[in-house]
């Protein structure tokens, strides 16, 4: 009795679905990142904006001194003027430095289990006997793995350090 072999087009032809199907999975169900950046100004602009501190220069942000007309002075009463002191604003200052950092996602299981679907499925048409085995679990391994991995990477956020040195000499952080 003749067995007959799968051809190795039908073998690529059947990991190429497979494949396509995974990545298919992995966008519809958000595991994989898409190529839109996240971080133009307009975001950038609406961050300070929701900080609602004081950004600009400390010296913008001082209240502008008050008009007065001059007041003709007499030669024999000429006393001086009373000094006005500014009033101190506690919660102005200007920004030092914003900082850009990546925070890593946490994963939920969902991307290790499709991966390691897609690795067992990948694994399992690969060797025979024993070694199909072998390389079904190392699939398995392997995917999950990755999967997890992809997951992470796909829920990871920006998080903008804000440095602001105050009037008074203090600075403070303030992440968004």
């Amino acid at each position: 009795m003749e067995m007959k072999r799968t051809h190795p087009l039908i073998i690529a032809a059947a990991v190429a679905i497979i494949l396509a199907c995974g990545v298919a999975i992995a966008t519809m169900t958000g595991l994989l990142p898409n190529s839109q950046a996240n971080s133009d100004a307009q975001d950038i602009a609406a961050l300070e904006a929701d900080a609602k501190l004081p950004l600009a220069d400390s010296k913008a942000s001082e209240p502008a001194p008050a008009k007065s007309t001059p007041k003709p002075v007499s030669k024999a009463a000429s006393k001086p003027a009373p000094v006005q002191t500014a009033a101190v604003c506690n919660n102005c200052g200007k920004v030092l430095e914003v900082r850009q950092t990546r925070v890593e996602g946490e994963g939920t299981g969902l991307g290790a289990v499709a991966g390691g679907v897609v690795g067992g499925l990948l694994g399992n048409q690969v060797g025979g006997g024993n070694g199909k085995k072998l390389a079904t679990a190392a699939g398995v391994v392997g995917g999950a793995v990755l999967g997890n991995k992809i997951e992470k990477d796909r829920r990871a956020t920006v998080q903008y350090d804000v440095v602001v040195q105050f009037d008074d000499g203090s600075t403070g952080t303030y992440p968004y």
